[in-house]
């Protein structure tokens, strides 16, 4: 059942109406969809790149949050997990290999600037790619975010400004 605030419409609604229409938040608005759950591997091992994107993106502190939340509008998270996903995941799978070609110490330290326990992802990779995803977001959005270009020799920068607090 859908709970309006105000008349429908007209200000914010949250829920569903019957099997035709879905309100989420910021009033966007959907058409319901019956939801499937094959659960393939394939499917699965695209769940947990996701869910490791997610994870590392809920690691950002209070500064960077704000400066995506005012940049990238109210739904900045999805759009960059939906950046790296995008055209069967070719922008990760690119900042993939870049991180692959890093020393064994640069990965490492990126490994420890990167907080998130990823599951289908190398350790690290999380971190550089939603880091460099915010970056080319940005760039074509014209968008000034604090977070440092990612590069093989950065991590400790990048990692202090992704959970910066104050």
């Amino acid at each position: 059942m859908a709970k309006a605030t105000a008349p429908l419409m007209s200000m914010d609604a949250s829920g569903q109406i019957g099997k035709a229409l879905v309100f989420q938040k910021g009033g966007n608005v959907r058409q319901y969809v019956v939801p499937a759950n094959p659960k393939t591997v394939s499917q699965m091992a695209v769940r947990n790149k996701l869910g490791d994107l997610q994870r590392s993106l809920k690691k950002l502190g209070t500064v960077l949050r704000a400066e995506l939340k005012s940049g990238f509008g109210a739904r900045w998270n999805s759009q960059i997990v939906g950046e790296l996903m995008k055209n069967d995941a070719a922008l990760l799978t690119s900042y993939t290999a870049t991180f692959n070609s890093f020393t064994s110490q640069e990965k490492t330290d990126w490994d420890t600037a990167d907080t998130s326990s990823p599951v289908a992802l190398t350790a690290g990779v999380p971190l550089y790619a939603c880091a460099k995803a915010i970056k080319a977001i940005a760039l074509v959005a014209g968008v000034t975010v604090t977070l440092a270009d990612p590069t093989n020799a950065n991590s400790s920068t990048v990692g202090g400004q992704w959970t910066a607090n104050s």
